[in-house]
């Protein structure tokens, strides 16, 4: 089974235009939008090792500027994804234990990081929710990490962690569009919700928000790769292929824009500028 279901980058229109809504809906006041597009290297294992390059997205709604002290809020979310009816001879049940990792950023002092309700679609399994995590992924009230996951059942780096069975955030086969429309390939669209980071500024200087590429992290197939799910098919008997991306443009390059900053906000020791 390939990784072919995180193939897709081109949306279609009324998905577009809803995913739009969702990050523009309840945004943080004084928001700018920041879109960067990147690739995700990533590999499956299951009957056969399989190596995917799928072209993927991060958007950040985040003030262009703050004050040195001041408590503010910027949005994460990544963009929508599908995976089809079947591939390889395989026929896909659904993608599971779902989980997007992202750094704390320097020069902010955490202050919560909360789901955006209704800004996910197309999800069943465990409500999504956001856990802060140390280095091994376990809950942690001083690490350098945020988890969206569902009760952070993940693939690996977790205690809660599984490669042979479902559980977290589940996208279901739904064969649906992000509208609620009937996809005509048969292929099952989905979106990750967006996340609400508060923080507090430290000093003059910048804050980068990103997602997580320090450390092992940053190595191809790795358990701690910021990007993680657990596939499930039927081909001679279930299937499982846990899966792990990072951003970069094929197995053996080194970490793209996705791994950079996914937006710049100025901190000032005067009065912000909006």
């Amino acid at each position: 089974m390939s990784l072919q279901y995180m193939r897709r980058c081109a949306v279609p229109i009324s998905s577009v235009a809803m995913a739009a809504g969702l990050l523009l809906i309840g945004s943080p006041a004084h928001a700018a939008t920041t879109t960067t597009p990147f690739a995700n290297a990533c590999q499956a294992s299951a009957l056969f090792t399989v190596h995917k390059v799928a072209d993927t997205s991060m958007n950040v709604d985040a003030p262009e500027s703050v004050v040195a002290g001041e408590t503010f809020t910027y949005r994460m979310q990544p963009g929508a994804t599908s995976f089809p009816n079947s591939e390889s001879g395989a026929t896909t049940t659904n993608i599971s234990r779902l989980k997007v990792d992202y750094e704390i950023p320097a020069n902010a002092t955490f202050v919560s990081a909360l789901v955006v309700p209704g800004s996910g679609i197309n999800l069943d399994g465990v409500a999504p929710s956001v856990v802060r995590v140390g280095e091994d992924g376990s809950p942690d009230a001083a690490g350098e990490i945020l988890r969206l996951s569902g009760d952070n059942e993940t693939i690996a780096n977790s205690p809660s962690a599984s490669a042979i069975s479902e559980g977290g955030i589940r996208a279901p086969k739904l064969k649906k569009n992000l509208d609620g429309t009937t996809n005509g390939d048969g292929d099952s669209w989905y979106q990750l919700p967006a996340v609400d980071v508060t923080v507090t500024a430290d000093a003059d200087g910048v804050i980068t928000p990103k997602v997580r590429t320090s450390g092992s992290s940053a190595d191809y197939n790795a358990d701690e790769n910021y990007y993680t799910f657990l596939p499930k098919a039927s081909f001679f008997g279930v299937q499982w292929a846990p899966s792990r991306c990072t951003p970069r443009d094929d197995q053996d390059s080194p970490l793209n824009a996705g791994a950079g900053p996914l937006a710049t906000i100025s901190v000032v020791g005067g009065a912000a500028t909006q």
